[in-house]
């Protein structure tokens, strides 16, 4: 061999073996985040650009305040997607960036085939739906017709495929959403600048906020936008993101606290037991969790700076917010954190990001699990066997009766007797989407203005609304879809530390939404997170095969 050909085998040789080193670097680290290419093809440029859209401009767009807010979320939804498509198109038709068109476009993996299933069942129960119409566009209800459930498919479709994560595309949602629930702080207080609730009736000012409109849906989308912040400030890198995504979470906490909804209390709780576990893999993260908890709980209390400042003229607030802003022993709370925060900083000056005993991530998921288990017993206890007990105010929360949840419980008990009563069609794919309004109606429209003043036209939880409404298969492919991804995501997490960014918001939308319905305001966000995740997913198997083949 010629010493040329000796020098150009040792060159590869070496090249190969830094390939392997870095390789095992990062996995030794546990999840360094899937490097993005320096230049990113022109269809991952627009896909990009669609999700910042829906970051940054999505949650503020109104054409007539929040008179139209609605329709308006979902002619900004179906158009942008349409945009998207479009371009993407392009991009083929005209043969651009041709050399980076991306590998296993036509690969199906699991969520693939559960959201396919989900949009089939929701067409054969849009077809055979004897209301007709209302069952394709969503007339009846909230919009939520199949064409949506189509649209949704379509958005996961094209950014499953070509987004490529970005720190500044989910900064912008970080940044984005601190200003929203700013918004949201201010209009507790009554303060208005931007004009958005002042003609709305004053008896119904206290049920709209910020630039969502119902507290219930900003509250679902506290449970999408605070999950990002804490993520992405347990996986800063440095002080200053740190500091700054702090600093977010503390503005989305406040914007939750003034959300004043159990839901949405019921989603933090969730995505931060999801966190709390994946924390547990080191003393690093652990610092991070218990600073950012710390952060937080802090900003709860400048509400009460506020009020001071406004002479305690507020929106009247729930038990739990209000505990959290007014309650004195909130601030032992704090420095509890606070102080469990030093210990935790001292163990990561000592342990660094290495990995801690696995024992301990599985102790802490256990504990998790075991509390879950625990509080959905009681719940269970208390409303099929032992109905009689006086719970007092916990009644409202711990038993399900017609007046649980602000009279959610009688949409439940409902929903699940419409659902088994129906027939056959109706068990398999529901009586088409977004049409539980035109099933209860029919039978019980009398009875709940008796009650109730009013009709229900959904069953204020989004599971059982799709249960009713696209029958057992709907309702088993929307399960699959969301529990595939979690699955996958979670899988990757030691691969890709950015992964718990859409895993936590995941769980945090799908948590609150047990308690909301589903509303083109806030229910685009779930199907896009879903989106990323698969995208990211994705990102971390192609990186990982071409290691190997490095390898």
């Amino acid at each position: 061999m010629s010493k040329k050909k000796q020098n150009k085998a040792a060159a590869s040789q070496s090249a190969n073996t830094a390939a392997r080193t870095v390789t095992k670097k990062e996995k030794e680290k546990g999840g360094e985040a899937v490097k993005t290419p320096l230049r990113l093809s022109m269809h991952e440029k627009f896909a990009d650009l669609f999700v910042i859209s829906m970051f940054a401009i999505f949650p503020i767009y109104m054409t007539n305040k929040l008179f139209n807010v609605r329709k308006d979320r979902l002619h900004y939804f179906v158009v942008t997607t349409f945009v998207l498509l479009f371009f993407i198109l392009a991009t083929y038709i005209c043969g651009i960036d041709k050399e980076r068109w991306p590998k296993n476009l036509f690969k199906i993996s699991v969520p693939d085939g559960a959201f396919i299933s989900f949009v089939v069942v929701c067409l054969i129960s849009a077809i055979l739906s004897e209301y007709g119409e209302k069952a394709f566009t969503g007339s009846g209800g909230r919009d939520s017709g199949f064409y949506l459930m189509a649209m949704y498919f379509l958005c996961y479709l094209l950014v499953s495929r070509y987004f490529r994560y970005r720190e500044a595309v989910f900064a912008a949602f970080a940044i984005m959403s601190s200003i929203v629930c700013f918004i949201a702080l201010l209009h507790e207080f009554w303060i208005d600048p931007f004009a958005i609730i002042v003609d709305i009736k004053e008896e119904q000012q206290k049920d709209f906020i910020t630039t969502i409109g119902n507290i219930n849906m900003f509250s679902g989308f506290a449970c999408v936008s605070l999950p990002v912040c804490v993520a992405l400030a347990v996986i800063a890198k440095d002080k200053i993101t740190t500091a700054f995504y702090c600093l977010t979470a503390g503005l989305n906490i406040i914007g939750l606290v003034v959300a004043n909804s159990l839901s949405g209390y019921f989603g933090f709780v969730a995505f931060m037991a999801i966190l709390f576990v994946y924390c547990c893999g080191s003393a690093h993260r652990i610092f991070k969790f218990l600073l950012t908890c710390t952060a937080m709980a802090a900003s709860i209390k400048l509400i009460r700076l506020l009020a001071y400042i406004c002479h305690d003229n507020f929106k009247n607030l729930e038990d739990i917010s209000y505990f959290l802003v007014y309650d004195n022993r909130v601030f032992y709370i704090i420095g509890g954190l606070a102080l469990l925060t030093v210990l935790a900083y001292l163990l990561d000056r000592k342990f660094g990001d290495n990995h801690s005993p696995k024992a301990i991530q599985i102790l802490a998921g256990l504990l998790v699990g075991l509390a879950a288990a625990a509080v959905l017993g009681v719940f269970i206890y208390f409303s099929f066997i032992d109905k009689e007990t006086d719970l007092g105010k916990f009644s409202k929360i711990l038993r399900l009766n017609d007046q649980w949840g602000t009279h959610r419980g009688y949409a439940w008990i409902r929903g699940f007797e419409l659902f088994h009563t129906k027939g056959w069609k109706n068990i398999l794919v529901g009586s088409g989407p977004d049409t539980f309004g035109q099933v209860i109606k029919a039978v019980y429209r009398q009875d709940m203005l008796d009650r109730h003043g009013s009709v229900f036209d959904t069953a204020h939880n989004e599971f059982l609304n799709y249960l009713v409404t696209t029958g057992i298969l709907g309702f088993a492919s929307y399960i699959l879809l969301i529990l595939a991804v979690l699955f996958r995501a979670i899988r990757r997490c030691k691969f890709d530390s950015t992964m718990i960014i859409v895993i936590l918001s995941i769980v945090g939308y799908a948590s609150q939404s047990i308690f909301n319905l589903a509303t083109p305001i806030i229910t685009p966000f779930i199907f896009l997170f879903l989106a990323l995740a698969e995208a990211m997913i994705r990102a971390v198997d192609e990186s990982k095969a071409e290691a190997a083949v490095k390898e």
